[in-house]
């Protein structure tokens, strides 16, 4: 027959015991809470990085048999970004709206010296993507 003390041991042990694997499934649960919050942040930067790139725009290819498309010589500033909403792909328009004023001035400064529509987004393309000539 054991003794009082080996029984005490044994309890002690078993106790011992129990209670390290009851604290497993806290850390456990701890470990999921974290990894959950780490995956939510990577969503939520995923989401603003994809919704704060633009779209590499699409420059206008030259028409057939006719050259490449000029806007008309001499327009000022609003005839100049009428004629871009109109002729220029949606993308590359839109590019252009982003770009700051003095990007922006540019694009129309340059138009002065090359018409072309894709002279002009080729310059849009460049500035939007920071590399300024």
């Amino acid at each position: 027959m054991p003794s009082f003390i080996s029984r005490l041991a044994i309890f002690i042990i078993g106790l011992s015991v129990g209670m390290s694997l009851l604290s497993i499934p806290l850390v456990a649960i701890a470990d999921d809470a974290y990894l959950r919050e780490i995956e939510d942040e990577a969503k939520r930067q995923a989401a603003t990085l994809t919704t704060s790139q633009l779209p590499p725009p699409v420059l206008v290819s030259p028409v057939s048999g006719t050259g490449t498309e000029r806007l008309a010589p001499g327009l000022d500033r609003a005839k100049f970004e009428q004629a871009l909403r109109e002729r220029l792909p949606k993308e590359t328009y839109i590019a252009f709206q982003r770009l700051d004023p003095a990007n922006q001035q540019q694009v129309y400064e340059s138009y002065r010296n090359d018409s072309s529509l894709a002279g002009i987004g080729q310059q849009i393309a460049r500035r939007a993507s920071g590399k300024n000539p």
